[in-house]
């Protein structure tokens, strides 16, 4: 079947192509597209659970991303992997952040006062990378300047991806000189924790942390720098895009808002909802395992191609009432935005405690505001805004 992937702008999520694809059924193949399309809550679900019939490996997300990195393992390893920095990144660890996260917020936004108090607009989306940026340096132990070369290579990757550029070409070539650079980066991050750990000392940022597991459990040197490579760039833009999406919410409801400010626990509900409805990564890969799949009466041929509809899984009429209106108090349905089983999303929780503290701050501090401008871009692959233009409200 056909499936349009344009991206209209001020159109919005591809509501009625979910719709279609739905009709078609659960598990459609495209000849458009040369990949089957999963889009029903049951069968995503068992899609990304099951990594015994379905893998990574041989998707652009082993290419484009990094080929060692435990988003690709479906082994044990992937578990050693995980383990290194399963402990830093729970609730228990980013609770304990909390003010670390309410301080940064209160920095960043304390830049934007002034030009919203002379009657000025801003763009609230740097806002957000700077706030992001400021706890990724952090974490990660490396200094501030040194991660722009991630947020350029995030930034091209989101505009024009390495797997839909002509082989040989300019911007191609331009893709692999910034990653390059992006590693060289990972590298001397990697030599420094080395070094200092010879001379006794122990530091403990989440770089040094995957360099101290090299050579336990079959983690190598490439393992080492792969991982943190697609654990920073994790770190950026879907978390942003997130962000941003539950602040046009709030301010274009003041009810809302209120409702927020009187029980603050509501915003995590707010926030699910959010992802739900605004799903941020709205398409994820997979291909077929060796022997095939049997997916919904269809069966899937070893090395088929899959597509992962995550949004319009979350807009799943058999798993959600009414999926097209936000409703913050429908019952606990968990959504899969931040994916489900053995590749569930490992820095959810980080998620989940900036968009907190920064959503807090800024209906605390800036109780006035409302929604200018947005733009989305020119893709709803990864969904949310790229610009998000506030000003205070009239008196």
């Amino acid at each position: 079947m056909d499936f349009d992937f344009s991206f209209r702008p001020n159109e919005g999520l591809p509501m009625s192509a979910h719709a279609k694809l739905r009709e078609a059924g659960p598990v459609v193949w495209s000849d458009a597209l040369d990949a089957w399309l999963i889009s029903s809550h049951k069968a995503v679900k068992t899609v990304l659970g099951d990594v015994k019939r379905f893998t990574n490996k041989g998707t652009a997300v082993e290419t484009q991303l990094a080929a060692e990195s435990m988003l690709i393992y479906d082994t044990p390893l992937h578990n050693v992997m995980r383990a290194v920095w399963t402990a830093s990144s729970s609730r228990a660890a980013l609770l304990a952040r909390a003010a670390e996260l309410q301080a940064n917020a209160a920095k960043v936004l304390e830049a934007v006062r002034a030009p919203l108090q002379a009657g000025g607009t801003v763009d609230l989306m740097p806002v957000l990378q700077q706030f992001g940026m400021e706890f990724i340096a952090s974490s990660f132990g490396v200094a501030r300047d040194r991660l722009e070369v991630f947020r350029h290579w995030a930034q091209m990757a989101a505009d024009a991806p390495a797997m839909e550029l002509d082989e040989g070409g300019e911007a191609k070539a331009k893709h692999a000189a910034v990653r390059a650079e992006l590693f060289d980066v990972i590298h001397h991050e990697i030599a420094d924790r080395r070094e200092r750990f010879a001379r006794g000392e122990v530091p403990e940022d989440l770089i040094s942390q995957m360099v101290a597991a090299e050579g336990h459990g079959g983690i190598t040197k490439v393992m080492v720098a792969d991982n943190i490579f697609n654990f920073i760039i994790g770190a950026m833009d879907t978390t942003e895009k997130w962000i941003g999406s539950v602040i046009i919410r709030l301010l274009i409801s003041p009810d809302l808002q209120m409702r927020v400010k009187a029980e603050p626990a509501f915003l995590s509900a707010v926030m699910d909802e959010v992802m739900r409805v605004d799903t941020v990564a709205q398409i994820l890969m997979r291909r077929v395992k060796e022997g095939g799949a049997e997916l919904e009466g269809q069966v899937l041929k070893e090395g088929d191609a899959i597509l992962i509809m995550l949004g319009a899984a979350n807009s799943d009429p058999d798993e959600f009432d009414d999926p097209a209106t936000f409703n913050p108090d429908r019952p606990t349905r968990p959504n899969i935005g931040f994916g489900f089983g053995f590749h569930h999303c490992l820095g959810i929780n980080i998620a989940r405690q900036q968009a907190t503290a920064f959503v807090t701050e800024l209906m605390n501090g800036f109780p006035d505001l409302r929604v200018i401008a947005t733009d989305y871009g020119t893709s709803w692959a990864l969904w949310g805004p790229r610009r998000l233009e506030v000003a205070r409200a009239a008196a």
